[in-house]
C-alpha cells in the first residue's frame, strides 16, 4: 500500500497544471456551496450585532404618530405595566449644509446622560465640549473622514431659524449610534439648541427604551402598544426586513450555486480525465503485474478523493475569509445597506457538509472514467487501444426530449412562482438539451460532411463526419454549449436590465423627486411659489409587510387617480376605481392566488385604518414601477383616508439648473429628513445597486467560464493523445500534413459552429426560465432580446474558440509518423 501511496503522491505532483485546474474547480464550488450555508446565519447575526451595538442594549424606539406635531413630554408615554432598565431622551430635527455636497444632517440633540452615559456616542477626540454650550457640536468620524473636518472647524448649518454656525468640538468614535449606516450624517449638540431650532421647550420627540425583560421583548412591545395608541412604538431590531433579505441573498446565491455546479461538473470531468488516460499504461502495467481490477480502480479512487479534501479545503478557507466581502456585495446589492466587520463563529457542521460535497462531486465527475479504464482488457491498457467512437443511446435521446417537455411543463404550470419549481425546470432544460445534444450534433455533422464536400473538397468533408464518431469533439461541443448557454442568458438579462432602467426612467413624469416628507400635501403647496419650479405631482404610496385574508405579504400599495409612473392597466381601468375598490398587480396576484372578484382584509397596526376591506376588480402590470410588482392600487382619496394621507414622494419639474434647484428646494424644506435627488441620479443610484449585485454573480461565473475554456483545451490535447495514431496512419497512406490540417480546421470549425448554434437556441429558452426563477424570488425582469449585441457575442466567442485549432494543428507538424506507428 505504501508504493501505492507513494506513486498516488508522484502522479499529483507530475500533473501539477490540470490538478490545478481541478483543484480550481472544487474550490469555486465549495466555496459558492459553503457560502450558500453560512449565508442566512452569518447576515442574521451581523444585522443583530450592528443593531445591538449601534443601540448599545437599547430594544425599542418611541415616536409620536402625528408626524407633523411630533413633539411630546416624556411623561406623556406609558410605561408603568412594563419594567424598563433605562430611558434615552432626545430631540432630533434635521439641517442642510453646503459643502460641495448638499448634506442633510441629523441633529440630535441630547443630554449627557442619554448622550454619553448610556454609550449611545463615545469621543475619540475632543476640545474642550462636554455638551453644554450650544455652538459646539459633536459630529460623527464619518463626517470627519468623508469630508476633511477637524476639530475647531466652523460648521454653517441651514435650519428652519435660518443659517446657524457651530464649531467642531469633537470627533465621535465609530460606535453606538455612529456605527450605523443610517447615521454617518449625525451631528450631535445640546437639547437647547435643538429646542431653539425647532420653539420646543422641555419637549422631545425619540425615546429608547432598555427593557428588562430581553426574551420577552415582543410581549413587551405589544404591551406598549395597546397603552399608547398616539405613538409609534417599534424594535430596534426589525426582524421580518433581516429575514426578507437573508432570504432574497440566499435565493440569489441558490441559482449561482446551481449554475455553477452544472458548468464546474464538466470542467472537473474533462481535466480528470485527461490525467486518468495518461496513466492508462501504467495501469495496464499494474494489471499485467497481478494487481486486481478491484486494487486499481480503489487507487485512482483514492488519488481522486486527495483531490476532492484539497480542493474542499481550499473553497472553505476561501469562503471564511472573503464571505464578508461576498455577503456585504450582495447585502448592498439587495437592500442598499453595508454589513458591519463583525467576528462571526464558525459552524463546523456546515465546514464538514462542505469537504464531504468537494469529495462527492469530485467522485461522481471521475467515476464513469474509472469504471471505463476498469473495463478495459491488460491488451489494451497496455498498447493504449481503446474506443474513441461516439455512440448515441436511444435512451439519451428519449430522456433528452423527456426532460426538454418536463421543463416546458413546469413552466407552464409554474403560475404561483415556486423557487423550487424554477429551479427543476432550468435544471431540467439543461440536462434535457446535453443529452439531446448528440442526436443533434450527428445528424448536423453528416449535413455539414455533405455541405462541405460540394464546396471545399474531401479533406473537409471527412472531417465534419468525424464530428459524429468522436467523444471528444461531442465533450468539446458539450462544454461550448453549457459555457455559451449560461454566458447568453447572464447577458441577455444584464441587456434586459438595461433596458429596463432606460423604460423607467422614462416613465417619471418629472426633474426631480422628493422622499421623506412628515407633513400633509397642502403643507408643499407652498413650492409652486418657488422660482423654477414649473410643476409639482405627489405620490402616495406606502411599502410595509401588510395582512391580507390572515397571510403577511410584503407589498408596495399606492393612491393612483390614473395610470402613472409606469403603472399600466391590464384588467379595468385605475380612474374608475371606487371607495372599496382595489386593483393589482397581475404578476403578484397570480404569484399569490388573488384574482378578480376576491375580497381582501388588510390589516396593519402602521395604516390609519387598522382593518380595510376591498374588492379587487382589476389587474395592473407594475414593471417599471417596482421590479417586484407586488403592487396593490386603490384610488388616491381612499389612500388619503384610509393609509396615509402624508405623501411619499414629490415630483417636481424645472426649467433651471438641476443641481441649483437642488439647494433650492433643500433650503426651502430645512428642518426635515427629506432626500432631494434628480431622477437621472436616482435611476443611476438603482442601476449601480443592480449592477453590483450582477457583478459578483458574473465574477463566480467568469471564473467557471474560464475553467470551461481551459477544459475544452484539455479535450483538445485528449482527442489528439487518442488520436494520434490515427493521423499518423493517415498520413503515411493518404493525406499529406496539410489535407490533416484542413481536415481538423473543419473537423473544429464545424464542430463549434454546432455548440455555439444549439448554445444560443438553449440560451434562449434558459433566459425565459431565469426570468421565472427570477420571478419566484421577487424580481420581476422582462427579457429584452437585442439580436445584434447577442450575435456578436456568439460571433466573437466563436472566433476565440476556432483558434484552439491552433493546438492539434501544431502537433501534427512535430509529430513524429514512425513512433506513432510502429506497434501497429
Amino acid at each position: 500500500m505504501k508504493i501505492f501511496m507513494m506513486y498516488i503522491a508522484r502522479n499529483i505532483r507530475e500533473n501539477k497544471l490540470r490538478g490545478l485546474l481541478i483543484l480550481l474547480s472544487l474550490m469555486i464550488s465549495t466555496f459558492i456551496l459553503y457560502i450558500n450555508l453560512v449565508a442566512r446565519d452569518d447576515i442574521l447575526l451581523q444585522y443583530q450585532k450592528l443593531n445591538e451595538e449601534s443601540y448599545n442594549g437599547y430594544d425599542v424606539m418611541i415616536n409620536y404618530k402625528d408626524t407633523e406635531e411630533p413633539f411630546f413630554m416624556a411623561s406623556e408615554f406609558n410605561d408603568k405595566d412594563i419594567d424598563v432598565k433605562e430611558k434615552s431622551l432626545a430631540i432630533v430635527t434635521y439641517g442642510v449644509v453646503d459643502n460641495n455636497d448638499l448634506l442633510t444632517l441629523k441633529l440630535y440633540g441630547c443630554s449627557k446622560e442619554s448622550c454619553f452615559d448610556s454609550g449611545l456616542f463615545a469621543i475619540s477626540e475632543k476640545d474642550k465640549f462636554d455638551l453644554s454650550q450650544d455652538e459646539l457640536i459633536l459630529i460623527s468620524p464619518q463626517l470627519a473622514e468623508n469630508y476633511g473636518y477637524k476639530l475647531g472647524d466652523k460648521v454653517s448649518i441651514q435650519t428652519q431659524i435660518g443659517l446657524r454656525e457651530y464649531k467642531i468640538g469633537a470627533i465621535g468614535e465609530k460606535t453606538g449610534l455612529f456605527l450605523g449606516v443610517d447615521n454617518e450624517n449625525l451631528i450631535v449638540m445640546t437639547s437647547s439648541e435643538v429646542e431653539n431650532i425647532t420653539d420646543q421647550k422641555n419637549n422631545i420627540n425619540t425615546l429608547l427604551l432598555n427593557l428588562e425583560d430581553d426574551a420577552n421583548i415582543n410581549e413587551s412591545i405589544q404591551t406598549l402598544i395597546k397603552n399608547n395608541k398616539e405613538f409609534n412604538i417599534q424594535p430596534l431590531v426589525d426582524q421580518d426586513l433581516i429575514d426578507f433579505n437573508t432570504g432574497m441573498i440566499s435565493q440569489v446565491l441558490l441559482i449561482i450555486l446551481v449554475l455553477a455546479i452544472i458548468m464546474n461538473y464538466y470542467v472537473i470531468s474533462s481535466n480528470a480525465k485527461v490525467i486518468l488516460l495518461s496513466r492508462i499504461p501504467v495501469v495496464g502495467t499494474f494489471r499485467s503485474l497481478g494487481a486486481t481490477k478491484a486494487k486499481v480502480n480503489l487507487i485512482l479512487i483514492v488519488e481522486n478523493f486527495i483531490y476532492g479534501v484539497l480542493g474542499g479545503i481550499l473553497g472553505i478557507i476561501c469562503g471564511i475569509y472573503f464571505k464578508e466581502t461576498i455577503l456585504g456585495a450582495l447585502t448592498q446589492g439587495i437592500s442598499g445597506e453595508s454589513m458591519g466587520q463583525i467576528s462571526v463563529p464558525m459552524n463546523y457542521t456546515y465546514v464538514i457538509f462542505a469537504l464531504l460535497f468537494a469529495i462527492a462531486i469530485q467522485l461522481i465527475s471521475v467515476f464513469h472514467v474509472i469504471h471505463q479504464i476498469g473495463n478495459y482488457s491488460v491488451k489494451s491498457l497496455i498498447f493504449e487501444e481503446f474506443n474513441t467512437i461516439q455512440r448515441v443511446p436511444k435512451i439519451l435521446t428519449v430522456l433528452g426530449f423527456v426532460f426538454l417537455v418536463l421543463s416546458y411543463t413546469l413552466y407552464k404550470i409554474n403560475n404561483d412562482y415556486n423557487i423550487i419549481l424554477s429551479i427543476l425546470a432550468l435544471v431540467a432544460a439543461m440536462a434535457g438539451g446535453i443529452w439531446l445534444l448528440p442526436f443533434i450534433t450527428k445528424y448536423l455533422s453528416l449535413l455539414f460532411s455533405k455541405v462541405n464536400k460540394s464546396i471545399f473538397g474531401s479533406a473537409p468533408s471527412l472531417g465534419a463526419r468525424n464530428i459524429s464518431d468522436s467523444k471528444i469533439i461531442n465533450s468539446n461541443i458539450k462544454l461550448v454549449v453549457i459555457s455559451l448557454s449560461v454566458v447568453l442568458m447572464i447577458f441577455i438579462t444584464s441587456m434586459s436590465l438595461e433596458n429596463l432602467f432606460g423604460k423607467a426612467k422614462d416613465a417619471f413624469e418629472s426633474d426631480i423627486q422628493i422622499y421623506g416628507m412628515e407633513k400633509k400635501e397642502d403643507e408643499y403647496l407652498k413650492l409652486k411659489q418657488v422660482t423654477g419650479v414649473e410643476d409639482l405631482n405627489f405620490l402616495y404610496s406606502f411599502y410595509d409587510d401588510i395582512h391580507i385574508n390572515g397571510n403577511e405579504l410584503n407589498l408596495v400599495v399606492t393612491g393612483f387617480e390614473d395610470e402613472r409612473l409606469g403603472v399600466k392597466n391590464v384588467v379595468g381601468n385605475i380612474k374608475d376605481l371606487n371607495v372599496g375598490e382595489v386593483m393589482i398587480d397581475e404578476f403578484y396576484g397570480a404569484k399569490n392566488e388573488l384574482k378578480i372578484g376576491d375580497q381582501l382584509e388588510i390589516k396593519s397596526d402602521n395604516l390609519i385604518s387598522e382593518k380595510i376591506q376591498v374588492k379587487i376588480v382589476g389587474t395592473v402590470d407594475s414593471s417599471l414601477f417596482t421590479t417586484s410588482r407586488n403592487t396593490i392600487v386603490f384610488s388616491e382619496s381612499q389612500f388619503k383616508r384610509d393609509i396615509n394621507d402624508i405623501p411619499s414622494t414629490m415630483y417636481i419639474a424645472s426649467s433651471e439648473n438641476l443641481d441649483q434647484m437642488k439647494k433650492t428646494l433643500y433650503k426651502e424644506l430645512s428642518g426635515e429628513d427629506i432626500t432631494v435627488q434628480t431622477i437621472s441620479e436616482f435611476v443611476e443610484e438603482q442601476d449601480q445597486r443592480v449592477s453590483g449585485l450582477l457583478s459578483t454573480v458574473w465574477i463566480f461565473l467568469f471564473l467557471s467560464i474560464l475553467l470551461s475554456a481551459v477544459g475544452l483545451i484539455n479535450n483538445q490535447v485528449i482527442g489528439f493523445i487518442q488520436r494520434k495514431r490515427e493521423y499518423a496512419v493517415l498520413y503515411s497512406v493518404s493525406m499529406s500534413r496539410a489535407q490533416l490540417n484542413t481536415m481538423i480546421f473543419f473537423e473544429i470549425m464545424n464542430s463549434f459552429l454546432i455548440g455555439c448554434g444549439f448554445g444560443l437556441t438553449l440560451s434562449l429558452w434558459l433566459s425565459k426560465l431565469l426570468q421565472g426563477l427570477l420571478s419566484s424570488i421577487g424580481i420581476y425582469l422582462q427579457f429584452s432580446f437585442q439580436w445584434l449585441d447577442v450575435l456578436s457575442v456568439v460571433g466573437i466567442i466563436f472566433i476565440i474558440l476556432i483558434l484552439t485549432s491552433l493546438i492539434p494543428m501544431y502537433k501534427i507538424t512535430k509529430m513524429n509518423v514512425v513512433e506513432e506507428i510502429k506497434y501497429e
